[in-house]
């Protein structure tokens, strides 16, 4: 065949596959490869016949296999396209762990977990060629909540609507997250927002698409809640109420020297508000009584002659929390820039335009550092709360415990594998593999770079093109990395913040399945005794929380 006859064929294949005709389609593909197997347009072709195709049963997983390895041939083959065979790949990675994770009647494990994060990696490197996917952002968003990191998967979805306010599928996946965050929520304010918003989301998804796949029983209990409640629902009202209400993705600059219109208290409210900084669930909602609470609670059942475990957790915990809220607060701070410091302010000025000694700026890194080390705070608490020990039998001693790194306690020890690869477990794993290796090592470098090296805060000039001042032959400036744009900077800071929050609620979630576990194998009611006395309520003290 010459090409002519190749590209014939070739769209006699794909008007085959448009009308889901996959064994036509896939036959006329085949008398093409057989002519020319570098035939690119044909190799991806066949990959998406053999994705869709897919009957789900492990019998045939060899077809979404062969996918696969036909579409790693053609990333390397046709950069160009990259994007869009990136894209391909992680629905049949996803699709693979999807049906695997049904066979295992929804518990999670080893293989699952790995084809989910080759599945949301390959969504990740897509987006980084071109943002504008909102397909691929509900992808990278179903993986990600079901590896147990569900406010990034609420973020996907965000961007999805937010890029087409009408794609059914982000408002129905966005809708499961919710009301799968609700079933988590501890505090009834959480529970009950969560619920309310999960039933819109997906009777938006359910006006525009009937046939979204969630059960008949399910579907009904959305039903049943607009008729129980004489809720009125109009679809372009709703998404016109319920689009993503923080535009959380513009780029924000940094407070380098104006002065704030409002007191620091108001301020305050409205950074963590907007920037989702609080320890509550009300991640997408207007102002409200409890936008702006820290509503994270957490207990354990123990028996009342045990004085020291109750303890030894509850000083760790509220370590852990203090440190965040302490983070939270320098990092307002900073951006608030309060006329009050000034005074400490003692820049020298310096050719590279380096931001040396600005105090709001050293109140920044300050936030940053805080943040990021709380992660093996939370490694330190889970060898506590677990009891955890090597791999070899032998007890983990205090230099030997970290969140990442060679001594990560996921790395030493069983705690995936001893509570089965438990999902709020696997989702802090997964977020420690990010800091790693993914895409979220930055933040680690960054950590790195203010404990053991210098790291320079520039503002004005290009970082990336910096050179040695005074310098005729414009010498480029040697470890580069160890300098940043201010701008820059603070958005990784409002990240490392966002992360550690994330790590929060997965570790809350996580305690509350474990200590609810305790209760039902309780003989007998459990008697509440409170750790902390909630005093803005009660001065005296008599109200606990």
């Amino acid at each position: 065949m010459n090409k002519k006859e190749l590209d014939a064929l070739y769209n006699g294949a794909i008007s085959h596959y448009d009308k889901r005709e996959y064994e036509m389609a896939l036959t006329k593909i085949n008398e093409i490869l057989k002519v020319d197997e570098n035939y690119i347009p044909a190799q991806n072709a066949k990959a998406s016949i053999l994705i869709e195709s897919w009957d789900g049963t492990i019998k045939n997983k060899s077809q979404i296999m062969e996918a696969i390895s036909r579409l790693d041939i053609v990333i390397e083959k046709d950069p160009t396209n990259k994007k869009n065979y990136l894209k391909n790949k992680g629905n049949a990675l996803y699709s693979l762990a999807t049906r695997e994770l049904k066979d295992s009647m929804n518990i999670l494990n080893l293989n699952i977990v790995d084809n989910l994060e080759k599945a949301r990696s390959c969504c990740r490197e897509s987006l980084d060629i071109d943002e504008n996917q909102p397909d691929v952002w509900i992808n990278k968003g179903n993986a990600l909540d079901h590896l147990g990191r569900h406010f990034e998967a609420l973020e996907c979805y965000d961007r999805a609507i937010l890029l087409e306010n009408k794609h059914y599928n982000a408002w129905g996946n966005r809708g499961i997250a919710c009301w799968r965050l609700s079933k988590k929520a501890k505090h009834d304010d959480d529970r009950n927002k969560l619920l309310f918003e999960s039933m819109h989301y997906l009777m938006i998804e359910l006006t525009m698409h009937p046939d979204f796949q969630i059960t008949s029983q399910e579907k009904e209990l959305v039903t049943d809640f607009f008729t129980n409640n004489k809720i009125q629902f109009d679809l372009e009202k709703s998404i016109e109420a319920h689009m993503p209400k923080r535009k959380k993705y513009h780029r924000e600059s940094f407070n380098l020297a104006s002065k704030s219109p409002m007191g620091f208290q108001e301020f305050y409210y409205d950074f963590c508000d907007k920037h989702t900084l609080f320890l509550n669930l009300h991640f997408d909602c207007n102002k409200c009584d409890c936008s702006s609470l820290d509503l994270l609670q957490t207990g354990f059942i123990i028996p009342l002659k045990e004085a020291k475990k109750p303890y030894e957790l509850f000083k760790r915990w509220f370590a852990i929390v203090d440190d965040y809220k302490a983070a939270r607060a320098l990092l307002v701070l900073a951006q608030f820039r309060p006329q009050e410091l000034l005074f400490l302010d003692k820049q020298r000025y310096e050719p590279d335009y380096s931001l040396n000694y600005l105090v709001n700026v050293e109140l920044l890194k300050e936030a940053f550092f805080k943040a990021v080390n709380i992660c093996d705070k939370i490694a330190f608490f889970l060898n506590e709360y677990e009891e955890l020990v090597k791999r070899d039998g032998k007890a983990l001693t205090d230099k030997e415990i970290s969140f990442c790194g060679s001594n990560s306690i996921f790395n030493q020890t069983e705690i995936i594998e001893k509570n089965n690869y438990q999902i709020d477990l696997v989702g802090m794993d997964s977020i420690r593999k990010d800091l790693e290796k993914g895409e979220m090592k930055i933040l680690l470098q960054i950590r790195h770079y203010l404990a053991h090296r210098y790291f320079v805060l520039h503002d004005i000039v290009d970082v990336k093109n910096l050179t040695y001042p005074y310098d005729p032959s414009r010498t480029p400036l040697e470890n580069i990395e160890y300098h940043m744009d201010i701008n820059e900077f603070f958005v990784n800071t409002i990240k490392a913040l966002q992360n550690i929050r994330n790590v929060l609620f997965s570790l809350s979630f996580f305690i509350l399945e474990k200590e609810i576990t305790k209760k039902n194998g309780a003989a007998g009611n459990i008697g509440e005794l409170y750790w902390t006395l909630n005093w803005d309520d009660d001065k005296k003290g008599n109200k606990g929380r």
